[in-house]
């Protein structure tokens, strides 16, 4: 899933048709990795295969090196790329949690979702870093802005991204 994740951010930038190779250069990854990931989105529908040299022969199944690759449809295709948030998890139980009370403790989020210690800390200071809750007192934290129902993705970039969906 690393590799699909920074090939992928790659191609985003990349305008028109790209190669192995290219791409290759660009990520750091050896051209059978990369070769291994375009395929795959190829295999899905998402990227387009055009052949420069069809006259080349292929040697024990290889594919000609002369490949040209370019995206399909860049909607479908930032939709693979993007995370995917799962339902149901500890994150989005904590994230009901915050909306209902709008004031809490660590040990609300322990008892109430049923998490550990460290996954509950983790949390909150990824929302504190995004600016979503703040400390109020001692070991009391506040929701100060709601981004809505859906728990917030948050990178660790320190940024929230809203996942209305």
């Amino acid at each position: 899933m690393e590799r699909l994740k920074i090939v992928g951010e790659i191609i985003l930038e990349e305008k028109g048709c790209f190669t192995v190779n290219h791409i290759s250069k660009k990520t750091g990854l050896s051209a059978p990795d990369v070769r291994a990931v375009l395929d795959r989105l190829f295999r899905e529908g998402l990227l387009l295969r055009i052949k420069t040299a069809p006259k080349l022969a292929t040697l024990r199944g290889r594919p000609p090196s002369k490949l040209l690759y370019q995206k399909k449809n860049k909607k479908e295709f930032t939709k693979k790329i993007s995370p995917q948030l799962k339902e149901n998890t500890a994150s989005d139980r904590m994230w009901s949690i915050i909306r209902a009370r709008g004031s809490f403790t660590i040990q609300d989020l322990i008892v109430l979702a049923e998490v550990g210690r460290e996954n509950a800390r983790w949390f909150v200071k990824m929302l504190r870093r995004a600016g979503i809750v703040r400390n109020v007192g001692y070991r009391n934290w506040a929701l100060v802005k709601d981004p809505g129902p859906k728990r917030p993705y948050v990178s660790s970039k320190q940024e929230a991204v809203s996942s209305k969906q």
